[in-house]
């Protein structure tokens, strides 16, 4: 195994390894010299603006008769401004970079000031002073967004604090929404529900193409699952954290050497709150509230109202306030119930001729499409999340010393009542484009209830030195841990199976003449419980674990914005991951008919969705169902599940050993930044293998280096215009199961197995083999802050990337196991692609205020995106001819999103919509009718907000207010329903309350 000795190695690399400082040392920390003469504030505050380079918003009727003392001397901009302020009864709130000048809090006293001895930053001439205008609620949260897109070097595009904590966007996921060239999808694999986002798609390119880290640190994740294997991907869930621990969320677009380059599509910081925002002035923010689901408590009973409540509190405290601490504690609970409606997991369509006999592939137009099964689920949820974490700093003289802790856990229950209705016989009586009859048929009624416990732990440190006035040093270390634990019980019953010994006559028509076409049984025989034998008792885990440490050394010189002449950097990384994952399957079966449904089973009063004949949901009494289990073990054989339980499980470790140096020429508004990025991999995946009917542990490893170059050029020629152009190269792992050897065979109910002719086989196999994509990625950007009152920002991006080795789930048709060739069998492998590609265009727009327009719309404003992509990837099919796709995998033909605002004081109103086109969820080299699309989506959402003047806020949201649907789509033309997924509407009130917040 790799890393034996990987305690000494981390230890020397402890005292040579580099850090990712996107925004390491801000700026408002940096020393820089004032001479601002006492006086008017209102003439003031300019000038302060002016040579600091930060952005100061201020109401004019707050600043209306105050004067100030100046300041003199060389100071943070903090510091500064408390300077300025002293005695005028007025203080600030920073946020992203933006500072606000309020009312100070009658019960706080001035703070004592403290010199800041972080960098220096030096003005720029050719950047105009924002007119003051009133800026509150969503117009802070929008100019806080552009000061943080403006302080990166890199492309970027940013969330801060206020917007996060904005709800309707009750997770971090669902604010990336309203990022430039960024969707959200939900899980894509076949056990869990959809209703609730968790992975976000940067530039078309799904979670395994992004990098996440915490405060510019990776974290350890069990991942997300996947779309057709027991096991996870490499990706981040992305709610892990909190929007009330969250200060910003920045979208890295394009890669400097300093940063970890495993992010083709891009790198996603969530950066925590500091004690030091806000001045240093202690604050406390309470948040708390019900919500209700437009569907729950349907089959199951749930809770009516689910609950949220955090409190985070922060405080500076010492001789000089040089020291500080960020507490927060959150906890979250849903339940809610969701339905699907959908044909099978593998072979989604049988295709038939006009005499109604089955025919393998649709050839030109004579032929006619039966979905596999009508198949309907029936979820119930009950999520849970708690969060500590906590954020110690000091700032002394020149080095600034942070830690941060997080201990997060989720608890995902989820019940599923099932109800399967499928074809026996591979013929069709009176066949007609979109209707038929088969003579035999099976109903399969099942039952599913397990929970989900995800856990993550995580510590990090940072150490800045401001070493000289040009030069800066950071150390940054962490160290994380995730796991998780799954377990559930399954049940399931047939009817209508004469092979498997079950009674009725379950022949039925079908009618596909709607997209959510209908399977039609008898009521009679359906609603007749003893007609259902017992198929199976199953009890399942799995369990994943994950650990990641990371150290890193960073040496910065003359790089900052505003520093003119040449600069370097230069820094190493060192980062030890590894990965576990176990999977157990229990199963057992009966020959016993007598051992019928309606012992264990009732018929309920939900329907079947979309069903013609209004069928009524059949469910399983858990309890009952395993008394019966318990009491007739005599007739119950246990099934063989070795090769289940061996199948799966792995054990994968990863290190990487990184050096990058960068150099920097800025010359007036032109800055110049190249460098390289060295990294070198290695990789050791162990698991079992079946060799000669005996299962033997079988281990595969990797090797590579790969060397990264970039260039970016950073040019402002004036009136508030900023061109940046970039080239980087970038690398995109496998995930972790990728590399491993092994083979993963899953028998669907109603498959038997031995049988050449069985369909509802399902193969997952590993590549050992698998190499890491390549991309080389090329951007150009422009970016306009519009002078005056609209307070606005426009934006429009560009960029390419072509990627090498592209890695995608090859699925063919055929395998042989035990000396059966399964003719059917779907067989899902990961590959490398000969070429891909994945373009786009950006455009944003954010308008603070519609005075220019008109003074009637003085409080309205809006902020919108729209993104157009194009992709295209060759694979080999399996005869060896190239099939050409004219879409990435994940990526939508286009984005957009639209907020519209109205905030008049104490009052705001806001309505946000989605659109997220057309995308390719999955592939079929081989067979392009089994493709798998995600249906075009749109969603609105509502929120309305009311501050009282004692200080809290209540909060009204709606989302999802017309209870969109996610649908997939198959088939020849994607024109048929692969699955539809259930999103309720959920609507909540809270009551929030920010002291000194």
């Amino acid at each position: 195994m790799i890393g034996h000795d990987r305690c000494s190695v981390i230890a020397i690399l402890c005292a040579a390894t580099i850090a990712m400082v996107a925004d390491a040392t801000p700026a408002t920390a940096k020393q820089t010299t004032f001479n601002i003469p006492a006086g008017d504030l209102t003439h003031a505050l300019p000038m302060i603006s002016q040579v600091s380079d930060i952005q100061i918003i201020a109401d004019p009727r707050v600043l209306d008769g105050h004067k100030t003392r100046g300041v003199v001397g060389t100071y943070s901009v903090r510091r500064a401004l408390r300077v300025l302020l002293q005695g005028t009864g007025l203080t600030f709130r920073e946020s992203g970079g933006v500072f606000l000048i309020v009312p100070a809090p009658k019960a706080r006293p001035v703070r004592r000031q403290q010199a800041d001895s972080f960098e220096s930053r030096k003005p720029q001439p050719h950047q105009k002073v924002p007119e003051p205008l009133i800026v509150i609620g969503q117009r802070l949260a929008d100019q806080a967004a552009i000061a943080i897109k403006e302080r990166e070097v890199n492309i970027s595009d940013a969330v801060a604090a206020d917007d996060v904590q904005r709800l309707p966007d009750s997770t971090v996921v669902d604010a990336l929404r309203r990022i430039p060239g960024v969707s959200v999808l939900p899980i894509a694999d076949n056990e869990h529900p959809r209703d609730v986002p968790i992975a976000p798609v940067v530039r078309g390119l799904s979670q395994a193409y992004n990098n996440v880290t915490i405060n510019g640190l990776a974290v350890a994740s069990t991942g997300i699952p996947d779309a057709q294997s027991n096991s996870v991907s490499r990706g981040v869930r992305l709610d892990i954290l909190p929007a009330s621990v969250i200060s910003s969320l920045v979208v890295i677009k394009t890669f400097t050497p300093d940063l970890n380059p495993n992010a083709i599509g891009g790198a996603i910081d969530l950066r925590t709150r500091s004690a030091f925002e806000n001045g240093g002035e202690r604050y406390v923010s309470v948040d708390g509230g019900a919500a209700v689901s437009s569907r729950h408590g349907e089959i199951r009973s749930q809770a009516p109202l689910g609950t949220h409540a955090s409190l985070t509190a922060s405080d500076t405290f010492g001789s000089d306030d040089q020291f500080g601490i960020v507490l927060s504690a959150n906890y979250r609970h849903r339940e809610n119930n969701s339905d699907i409606h959908g044909t099978s997991d593998s072979n989604y369509l049988e295709f038939f001729n006009v005499a109604g006999e089955k025919i393998d592939d649709p050839v030109g137009g004579a032929w006619m499409a039966v979905p596999r099964q009508d198949k309907y689920w029936h979820n119930s949820s009950d999520r849970r999340h708690w969060g500590l974490t906590a954020r110690a700093e000091a700032e002394l003289g020149d080095w600034h010393l942070s830690m941060f802790g997080g201990n997060l856990l989720f608890r995902d229950g989820y019940t599923r009542n099932e109800i399967i209705i499928a074809p026996l016989s591979d013929e069709v009586q009176d066949i007609t484009p979109t209707s038929g009859r088969f003579s035999g048929g099976e109903v399969q009624v099942g039952y599913r209830d397990g929970v989900t416990h995800s856990k993550t732990r995580i510590a990090q440190f940072v150490a800045d030195w401001q070493a000289s006035p040009h030069d800066k040093m950071q150390f940054a270390a962490g160290y994380s841990r995730a796991s998780l634990q799954e377990t559930y019980k399954m049940v399931k019953f047939t009817g209508g199976n004469a092979d498997a010994g079950t009674a009725g006559n379950f022949g039925f028509g079908y009618d596909t003449s709607a997209f959510q076409y209908s399977f039609n049984p008898p009521p009679a025989a359906y609603y007749d419980l003893a007609n259902y034998g017992p198929a199976y008792w199953r009890k399942r885990e799995r369990h994943a674990r994950s650990r990641i440490g990371v150290a890193q050394l960073d040496w910065r010189h003359n790089m900052e914005r505003g520093e003119s002449g040449a600069g370097f950097a230069a820094g190493l990384s060192y980062t030890d991951a590894r990965f576990s994952y176990h999977y157990q399957n229990v199963q057992y079966r009966s020959k016993d008919q007598s051992l019928t449904l309606n012992k264990v089973g009732k018929v309920t009063d939900v329907r079947l969705p979309f069903n013609q004949e209004h069928l009524s949901f059949i469910v399983i009494d858990p309890t009952l169902a395993w008394r019966l289990f318990d009491q007739n073990r005599q007739s119950i054989f246990q099934s063989d599940t070795l090769d289940d339980n061996l199948r799966d499980d792995f054990t994968h470790g990863e290190t990487n050993l990184a050096a990058y140096a960068t150099a920097r020429l800025s010359n007036g508004g032109l800055d110049i930044l190249g460098g390289f990025r060295l990294e070198q991999t290695r990789a050791q995946t162990d698991n079992f293998s079946k060799i000669e009917e005996e299962w033997k542990p079988e281990a595969s490893s990797a090797h590579y280096t790969r060397l990264l170059p970039s260039l970016l050029a950073d040019w402002e020629p004036g009136n508030q215009l900023r061109v940046r152009a970039a080239y980087s190269r970038t690398i995109g792992r496998p995930d972790y199961e990728d590399y491993a050897p092994r083979s993963v065979i899953e028998f669907a109910q109603g498959a038997t197995v031995g049988d050449p002719d069985a369909k509802g086989v399902s193969v997952t196999l590993g590549n050992p083999e698998i190499m890491p994509r390549l991309s080389d990625n090329f951007d150009l950007s422009f970016e306009w802050t519009m002078p005056g009152q609209p307070n606005g920002f426009l934006s429009a991006a560009l960029f390419h990337k072509a990627i090498s080795h592209e890695i995608f789930e090859a699925q063919t048709e055929g395998y042989a196991m035990d000396g059966v060739f399964y003719r059917y069998a779907e067989v899902h492998r990961p590959v490398n692609a000969d070429a891909a590609h994945v373009s786009g265009v950006e455009l944003n727009a954010m308008i603070g205020s519609l005075r220019p327009v008109s003074h009637h719309l003085t409080h309205v404003g809006f902020s919108a995106n729209w993104t157009l992509l194009d992709g295209a990837i060759k694979v080999l099919r399996s005869d060896g001819t190239t099939r050409h796709v004219p879409r990435f995998v994940s990526q939508p033909e286009r984005i957009g999103n639209v907020s519209l605002f109205y905030n008049d004081g104490a009052f705001e109103l806001r309505g946000a919509y989605n659109a997220t086109g057309l995308a390719l969820r999955s592939l079929a080299p081989d067979r392009p009718d089994q493709d798998i699309y995600w249906a075009p989506r749109h969603q609105f959402d509502l929120q309305a907000r009311y501050r009282f003047q004692a200080g809290p806020s209540v909060v009204l949201d709606i989302a999802n207010i017309t209870e969109e649907r996610v649908t997939s789509l198959t088939g020849p033309e994607h024109r048929w329903l692969k699955d539809s997924y259930a999103v309720p509407r959920t609507i909540s009130l809270s009551l929030v309350w920010g002291i000194g917040a």
